[in-house]
């Protein structure tokens, strides 16, 4: 009976973290030092490289990582699904980094050049694994290298028809890529872009750049700038792109302020908060009460907001009980007369 009582408690008692890549902090790209986030899953690295990178993103405030689902080019490392990746999921949500993922990497000819049916696929797979671990979907890196934007878009619309999660689109410098074809954002839910290394293009041009992607009209993560994503100077860039409308950074930043939204659950009632909960309870409660060598009573107080159910065991002069509360509280009485 005591294992019983626990495994209910546990079950009213989960609560899930709200997520949203909506001020996404991430830092991919740290040279020197670290490497790319986006090798986190690849099996050319080894657990003591990832809890290295794990502890650099915490340090610099990183409430995201980006990773690859595939990947062929040796300087990121082999990346293939494995059936160890939803433990690894698992453990970069439990310490605060929600995964992005991205389904596509460059310099990957063998990948990117299959047939769209095999991309699908693909996709439909990491969704069906990942969906609830992950925060969003980048549809690939740099596609404008390999993809049309009919590619692009018909693999988007696939998508969408299987996660509710945003599905973004990254393409080559500059606002529409190297072909400055903006049709590839077009059924995008967000923009990560890439607008050329601050080093290279310097404030005025970076600032040009933002300002054209936000006024597409789409949410801008603006996700590769720096090399150094660790840098005083790339972090001052990611401050810029957050005081401009960005949603989100890619290549680190100080500020937290970043275009999150203020996500307001309004609280149901009981009945519908705990519909699965109450199921799994009655039933337990009921097998438990069928198989039981003690008559034990079920009691029920419902109303409007809050639940109780709980056994009470008559003895001749006592009784003793455990009721279990709709906010995971577990509750035991005991009753004697003399």
């Amino acid at each position: 009976m005591r294992s019983f009582l626990v495994t209910l408690s546990a079950v009213l008692g989960i609560e899930f973290a709200v997520a949203d890549i909506y001020g996404s902090r991430a830092s991919f790209l740290i040279f020197p030092g670290e490497g790319m986030s986006l090798s986190y899953l690849s099996s050319s690295v080894n657990d003591a490289w990832r809890r290295k990178m794990e502890n650099k993103l915490l340090s610099l405030g990183d409430t995201h990582i980006y990773i690859y689902s595939q990947n062929e080019a040796d300087d990121v490392g082999k990346v293939s699904p494995q059936p160890d990746w939803e433990k690894r999921l698992d453990h970069l949500n439990n310490i605060g980094l929600r995964p992005i993922m991205w389904l596509m990497a460059d310099d990957s000819p063998s990948l990117s050049s299959r047939p769209l049916s095999a991309h699908k696929a693909h996709n439909a797979e990491m969704v069906r694994r990942f969906d609830d671990k992950v925060d969003a979907y980048v549809i690939g890196l740099e596609v404008d290298e390999y993809w049309s934007s009919s590619a692009v878009a018909a693999m988007i619309t696939h998508l969408k028809t299987l996660t509710d999660k945003p599905v973004a689109v990254h393409m080559t410098s500059k606002v529409g890529g190297h072909k400055k074809d903006i049709s590839y954002y077009e059924h995008a839910d967000i923009i990560f872009l890439q607008t050329g290394w601050v080093d290279e293009i310097g404030e005025k041009e970076f600032r040009k750049r933002v300002a054209e992607a936000i006024a597409l009209g789409k949410p801008v993560v603006v996700a590769e700038y720096s090399l150094s994503s660790d840098s005083a100077k790339a972090r001052r860039y990611g401050d810029i792109a957050c005081e401009m409308g960005a949603v989100g950074t890619g290549n680190g930043r100080n500020v937290t302020a970043c275009g999150q939204r203020e996500v307001v659950q309004k609280k149901k009632p009981w009945y519908q908060r705990y519909e699965r909960e109450i199921g799994v309870v009655g039933i337990a409660m009921a097998s438990a009460f069928a198989v039981s060598y003690w008559d034990l009573p079920l009691t029920l107080n419902a109303t409007e907001s809050s639940l109780q159910i709980g056994v009470t065991k008559d003895f001749e002069n006592s009784s003793v009980g455990v009721s279990l509360r709709d906010d995971g509280a577990v509750m035991g009485h005991y009753r004697f007369s003399f």
